[in-house]
């Protein structure tokens, strides 16, 4: 064979292994297309039947009644079982009205200490004297613990010539300086009115000012 025929021979074969074999890009595409065209599609009305089915099981778990107990043991143990479900709602509702009750009379009633407080601070921020004192911006809080943690007004109530009197003391800061004031309100024919409310600094000399004055 001359080489000529040699070299045709070798480009004749390279082209028939080239276009019988694939790269493999080329093969994992065509293996996922074959497999697609083999999985089978439920028909649809098959799908509507386990839907259906499953539907009806879910209606049997929810819908189907408890069995009412037939011996006096089981009936028994039945209404035991509603007798402490209804206590517990009961007790857990008057749990919730009590401490709503309590939570109203802490921070609503006229003489709770968190409304005295409340009303105090806020004659305390209108007066002007008291801005001058300690600054236009003033925040008032109760007594600190160890831990810098702000508890309750401090408080006092007390019963003097026939009245109800109740005093309160909190702290009050501004940028300028910080300071104590002290409120005093007494029960007057069913009415709680100011007694006094005056504030002090806390920085030498110190001054104090007073705001109301009915003693």
């Amino acid at each position: 064979m001359s080489p000529l025929s040699k070299l045709l021979l070798q480009n004749s074969c390279r082209n028939v292994v080239k276009s019988y074999f694939l790269t493999p890009s080329q093969f994992r595409c065509f293996s996922r297309t074959l497999a697609a065209l083999e999985t089978p599609k439920k028909p649809e009305s098959s799908q509507k039947q386990e839907h259906a089915l499953q539907r009806s099981i879910l209606e049997d778990v929810l819908l189907t009644e408890k069995p009412k107990p037939t011996t006096f043991g089981g009936k028994v143990a039945e209404k035991a079982s509603n007798t402490f479900m209804y206590t517990a709602v009961v007790v857990g509702v008057g749990l919730i009205g009590a401490f709503v009750y309590v939570l109203a009379g802490e921070f609503f009633a006229q003489d709770s200490p968190q409304t005295i407080f409340n009303k105090a601070l806020s004659l305390v921020r209108e007066d002007g004297r008291c801005q001058d004192m300690f600054g236009p911006s003033i925040a008032g809080f109760g007594e600190e613990t160890a831990r810098g943690r702000r508890r309750h007004v401090a408080h006092h109530k007390y019963e003097k010539d026939g009245m109800q009197r109740i005093r309160v003391l909190f702290h009050v800061k501004g940028d300028r300086d910080e300071g104590i004031a002290q409120a005093e309100m007494e029960q007057r024919d069913g009415d709680w009115q100011w007694r006094f409310l005056y504030v002090e600094t806390k920085r030498r000399p110190k001054t104090t000012h007073v705001l109301i004055d009915n003693r």
